[in-house]
């Protein structure tokens, strides 16, 4: 294939860089890949924009089309979303990453219009991307037979090096347009993208995510029929559209009539479909996206604030989620499972309209060359990349590809090969920047994005080692690494949880009360939207004496989330300690009463007793006194009491009149 007939050390280096992508990862921090990545493609492009100015290998003008214009709009509308912002250094973040991302697309787009890059060099780096990706992939499934599992069981704990299960299979299903193209390139790399092809399905069923199964179904129809038209007439080529779109619609429909069956069987194979059909995780992305809306709704034209989904979706309340844990904020969603909506609701209509609007410009230009390039292997190439555009949508409505650096980079590489054989085939509206101007530029903004990257890898490498800190009951690290992991751009960890609240719960634990205050009203005005930091401040409000101020938060918690049980459970407990009783039955009565919660029935038994001895006074009904006075004995004879009458459809005082006999 003659890699390196070019240049030799450009090629190098971005054989070096995909190479490595994969395996790069930092041990010590949160999220051992995400930063690492963004990282190793900031160097990348450093070395590369220094490279070319030192070797004197860049052309003289860049060329800006209406692309890269969409490309910049996304970028200042993210910008200007930082004024919305509640946390102004997830903003920095989010920015950061879409910086590297565009600096990307320019370059590769750049080396490929000056042809400084080949073509099928760039193929070739991203089937060695995705070879090593499905050698990783295999390796976690081998490892895990060997420990005796079975390969179709606990899949949700595969995921290679790609942070989790759906990023495996989605970044697995990113290379398959390109090993089709590698099998008309030579015998050997023929061969290695056959192989691709097959173990990427392979793995993809294995793996069990849908989206990706939808889209992988999708794509490998339809580019069968790409290699299968030209040996077909139209009226064959549509008999097999319609026999197997049929085919395909009475399978689905047949599998979810059956699909209450499939949970009762023991045979693995069965219960593969049935966790394939399972619409739970169907509903919970409804949720989120419902969540989404009222989000962009509120802020149709500004947005919250790129990178801010995650601190202000929970203003808009919790209470309409079905999974209890982010009901209770165990759980915190970090996107809403849609990167159309999160861009929507972070910038606004206009940066939305930008995002959008580069997906529209490159599916254009896949579809233009599909149709008019001169070479049919070309055209064959370009409608690879149209129908992985078109799969990638659907990936990207129901999943975040957007939030990670490997998936990104294999995209813009679509994009940029994309565009560059586009603006090379066609005359089109342009404009030409003088290289120079874009160099210092690019150096300023890499600086930047460098410099929070850095920022960032050093405050999780603190905030790692005080959480390991804290789970051995070590304050006094714990607290002093929260306080290091602190700086400019990392205030908060990777849930939005301010670093305030994890330094006040340390003070607290090591009975600094005032000091833990201190900081819980920190943490509250770097996000006052959390479910923890307003019942964390409320009960610090009220250590301190405070129990207006505390009462007003455990309030506003549940204004936020009305079944969150911590502030409940502690509400009902404060009303209880200042005299307001009936306040207090009032609050604990609205838990459920299956609540798991270890205080829960701690907190439930005095107000339950002095609801009921109050009532009882009140009713002065001597014989109800007696016959209660015989079957309550015990704390356990006094919670059954109240768990039956939370049983029926009526007042607890209605419960305790109807006790009489």
């Amino acid at each position: 294939m003659g890699l390196f007939n070019k240049d030799n050390s450009l090629n190098l280096i971005l054989l070096l860089y995909f190479a490595l992508l994969p395996f790069v990862f930092f041990s010590t921090i949160l999220d051992p890949f995400l930063l690492a990545r963004q990282l190793l493609t900031t160097i990348l492009l450093f070395v590369v924009f220094l490279f070319l100015i030192l070797k004197k290998k860049a052309s003289e003008y860049y060329r800006i089309d209406t692309t890269l214009l969409l490309f910049i709009g996304l970028i200042v509308f993210c910008i200007s979303s930082f004024y919305n912002s509640q946390i102004v250094d997830l903003s920095h973040t989010a920015l950061s990453k879409y910086l590297v991302f565009l600096l990307f697309f320019i370059l590769i787009r750049s080396l490929l219009l000056n042809e400084k890059l080949k073509v099928t060099n760039l193929y070739f780096y991203i089937i060695l991307f995705g070879v090593l990706s499905i050698v990783i992939a295999l390796l976690a499934f081998t490892n895990k037979s060997i420990v005796g599992q079975h390969l179709l069981r606990q899949v949700s704990s595969i995921s290679g090096t790609f942070g989790n299960k759906n990023f495996l299979s989605s970044i697995l299903f990113f290379c398959l347009p390109f090993y089709f193209i590698g099998i008309s390139l030579s015998k050997k790399i023929k061969a290695i993208c056959i192989s691709a092809i097959v173990f990427t399905v392979m793995l993809l069923l294995m793996l069990r995510t849908r989206t990706i199964l939808i889209a992988l179904s999708l794509y490998l129809f339809l580019a069968l029929l790409l290699l299968i038209k030209d040996k077909l007439s139209k009226r064959k080529l549509g008999y097999i559209i319609l026999i197997a779109t049929t085919t395909i619609l009475i399978g689905v429909f047949y599998l979810f009539s059956i699909k209450d069956n499939l949970h009762s069987s023991s045979d693995i194979r069965i219960q593969y479909f049935h966790r394939l059909l399972s619409s739970n995780t169907f509903y919970s992305r409804i949720e989120f996206w419902q969540q989404a809306i009222y989000v962009i709704k509120d802020n149709f034209f500004n947005g919250i604030g790129v990178g801010n989904w995650i601190t202000a979706y929970p203003k808009y309340g919790l209470d309409h989620f079905s999974n209890s844990a982010i009901v209770n904020g165990r759980m915190i969603i970090s996107n809403p499972h849609n990167d159309f909506l999160m861009v929507f609701s972070e910038i606004g209509v206009f940066g939305f309209l930008c995002y959008l609007g580069i997906f529209i410009s490159i599916l254009y230009q896949s579809y233009w060359l599909s149709v008019n390039e001169s070479n049919s292997s070309d055209r064959r190439n370009a409608s690879y990349f149209f129908l992985f555009i078109i799969c990638y949508f659907i990936i990207a409505f129901f999943d975040f590809p957007l939030t990670r650096i490997e998936h990104q980079i294999v995209l813009l590489t679509v994009f940029a090969l994309i565009n560059a054989k586009y603006l090379k085939a066609k005359s089109t509206l342009e404009f030409k920047v003088p290289s120079r101007l874009v160099y210092v530029f690019s150096f300023f903004l890499l600086v930047y994005a460098s410099t929070i990257v850095a920022f960032r890898i050093v405050g999780e490498k603190h905030l790692n080692k005080a959480i390991i800190a804290e789970k051995t009951f070590d304050n006094t690290t714990a607290l002093f690494e929260f306080n290091k992991a602190k700086n400019t751009f990392f205030s908060t960890d990777n849930y939005a949880i301010p670093l305030d609240w994890h330094i006040g719960k340390a003070q607290y634990y090591s009975g600094n009360y005032k000091e833990s205050l201190d900081s819980f009203i920190k943490a509250y005005k770097i996000n006052p939207n959390s479910l923890v930091v307003n019942n964390d401040l409320a009960s610090n409000y009220v250590k301190n004496n405070y129990v207006s101020k505390g009462i007003k938060h455990y309030k506003e918690a549940l204004t936020i989330s009305p079944n969150y049980e911590d502030a409940r459970i502690n509400l009902a407990a404060t009303y209880y300690n200042t005299n307001e009783y009936e306040k207090a039955f009032q609050t604990i009565d609205k838990c459920d009463s299956n609540s798991k919660q270890d205080s829960y029935k701690q907190i439930l038994t005095p107000i339950v007793e002095k609801k009921l001895n109050t009532t009882l006074l009140k009713m002065n009904n001597p014989k109800l006194n007696e016959q209660l006075k015989s079957k309550i004995k015990t704390v356990d004879d006094l919670l059954q009491y109240y768990f039956d009458y939370k049983q029926k459809n009526c007042t607890f005082d209605e419960y305790i009149q109807s006790s009489v006999k």
